[in-house]
């Protein structure tokens, strides 16, 4: 009875067209417009590149000739400041526009997750304007850009960059922009990134702010690929193409590391992640040639070669039969990397050199945290244990563990899918390795975003958000002005940034439909219209 009266109480409203009646039509999922996310992410990313110029040297070099605008000597230098301690008005730009920004992108993932099948140019569109203010942007949170820099116009005039560092070029810029680390260290880069490296300092006309320019494009193009490759990734594992590619190469770790800072990681992903849709389209051998070429870049695209070998063999083949496969798609990797190195004249220099970037040191890291954590914890003991003494243990074992982690992820990838292992693998590579920059999480959450849903989707949100804000930027500088600056001041910031987090944007903008109202139940038997009548009693 209480069916009855449930059903009745739906099908009145239908009452005056009759029991033949139609069903009611479904009101239609809003359309889905990017306008307002596309300008709330240019005001983002704008207030970044704004706060890094006033910030001081904690957010992008300020040396002379660093880069056109906001560094000493160039036009606009008075933006500039010699101070490592940022004002808080730079704060509130720089880490106010990254929430922000991660706010904008997470809601329009949360939106495409309704609107499958949503064009993916459009959500391109979206993340070129986000990008546009960190491409005319100086450098931002690293000076690597000025390695690479250097170490090309080493190759340009024929020095080993695997046996001298930039600092062998004498009093020039493309010594005085480096780090102090990397002044005096051997490239840990491949062939392949070296001879373009050197081919653009020709093109640049041996000018560092040239070169630079040319490094960035260069970067942006790596970008560029993951973009053109994560939509044939995303459909073949039936993910939606427009999620992924936001997901992955339209994030904010992307844009503010990858392009802002104008990291070489840029273009190993997207050499890597186009060798991966190559694989799906034209087969294992192009595709290994590919991820070849991308660890020719660095020494990490190379698992990318073992995963496409490790399923070459096909689904039910043997253990030794994989691992036949894999040492031939291991010796055409070899190949392709002689080749190379034939080509740019490099040879293989850069196997002895690729664990340069251990060399340095950061506390952002969970090697790095674990090591201070212990040193802390054994000098309540009176045990005298030195960080670095323990950092270089731990990285043992974190590299062991990401291992162990790695070749399970293998043996099982035949069965879970080979971007699965693979992205694990990188991710877990980066975050247990014995330094951990914010690029390196890229090599992971790009190649896992065609794949990525549930709980895998919300980890690398998490990751990407988190990153975005420590890894991006030195952190560092937040905390000394908090620690020195007086409670007025600390409170302001806080609140303000608090306001950013929380304060509602109303992004989404949709194009309202107007639904026709429905009759008032007049009364009388009905059936529901996708139901059948009732069999007779037998």
């Amino acid at each position: 009875m209480q069916t009855n009266l449930g059903a009745a109480s739906v099908i009145g409203r239908n009452a005056d067209q009759g029991p033949d009646a139609p069903p009611p039509v479904p009101t239609p999922e809003p359309e889905l417009s990017l306008v307002r996310p596309a300008l709330y992410g240019l005001v983002a990313t704008t207030a970044v590149v704004i706060g890094a110029l006033y910030g001081g040297s904690s957010f992008e070099t300020h040396l002379p000739g660093a880069w056109f605008f906001g560094s000493q000597g160039s036009h606009l230098g008075s933006l500039a400041t010699d101070s490592r301690n940022p004002s808080t008005i730079s704060l509130v730009l720089v880490y106010g526009g990254i929430i922000l920004l991660c706010r904008v992108w997470w809601g329009v993932m949360r939106q495409l997750r309704r609107h499958r099948g949503f064009p993916v140019k459009k959500v391109v569109a979206m993340a070129a304007i986000w990008v546009l203010p960190l491409l005319i942007a100086p450098p931002l949170f690293s000076r690597d850009v000025y390695s690479y820099a250097g170490q090309g116009e080493l190759v340009s005039h024929n020095i080993s960059p695997y046996k001298y560092g930039p600092g062998v070029l004498g009093s020039t810029p493309f010594s005085s922009l480096p780090d102090e680390v990397w002044n005096n260290t051997a490239s840990p880069y491949g062939p392949v990134f070296l001879g373009i490296d050197g081919g653009l300092d020709d093109l640049s006309g041996h000018t560092i702010l040239a070169d630079i320019v040319l490094l960035r494009l260069l970067e942006l193009a790596g970008v560029a690929l993951m973009a053109a490759a994560t939509p044939t990734l995303a459909r073949g594992l039936g993910r939606d193409p427009a999620e992924a590619v936001l997901l992955g190469a339209g994030s904010p770790l992307v844009m503010l590391t990858l392009i802002g800072g104008a990291h070489n990681d840029a273009l190993m992903v997207g050499l890597l992640m186009a060798g991966l849709a190559i694989w799906k389209r034209a087969g294992p051998i192009p595709g290994i040639a590919v991820c070849a070429v991308a660890a020719g870049v660095k020494f990490p695209a190379l698992l990318g070669v073992v995963f496409i070998g490790w399923a070459w063999a096909g689904p039910g083949a043997s253990f030794w039969r994989r691992v036949r496969q894999t040492s031939i798609a291991l010796t055409i990797a070899a190949a392709v990397l002689e080749v190379a190195g034939l080509i740019t004249g490099l040879g293989w220099g850069w196997v002895k050199t690729s664990d340069a970037a251990g060399s340095s040191f950061t506390g952002i890291t969970p090697v790095s945290s674990l090591s201070h954590l212990v040193s802390a914890i054994a000098g309540v003991v009176d045990l005298h244990l030195s960080v670095h003494t323990l950092h270089g243990v731990f990285s043992v074992v974190g590299l062991a563990v990401a291992g162990i982690i790695g070749i399970r992820l293998l043996l099982h990838s035949p069965e879970h899918g080979l971007v699965r292992g693979l992205g694990l693998t990188l991710l877990f590579l980066a975050l247990l390795g014995p330094v951990v920059w914010g690029w390196y999480v890229t090599w992971g959450v790009v190649v896992l975003a065609p794949y990525a849903t549930g709980r895998l989707r919300t980890v690398l949100i998490v990751l990407v958000s988190y990153w975005s804000i420590v890894g991006a930027t030195r952190v560092s500088a937040f905390f000394t002005l908090v620690d020195h600056g007086n409670q007025l001041l600390n409170l302001m910031l806080a609140l303000l940034l608090a306001a950013i987090a929380i304060v509602p944007l109303g992004m989404f903008h949709h194009r309202k439909r107007r639904t026709p109202a429905l009759p008032i139940d007049s009364g009388g038997p009905h059936r529901l219209p996708s139901q059948s009548p009732a069999p007779a009693a037998g």
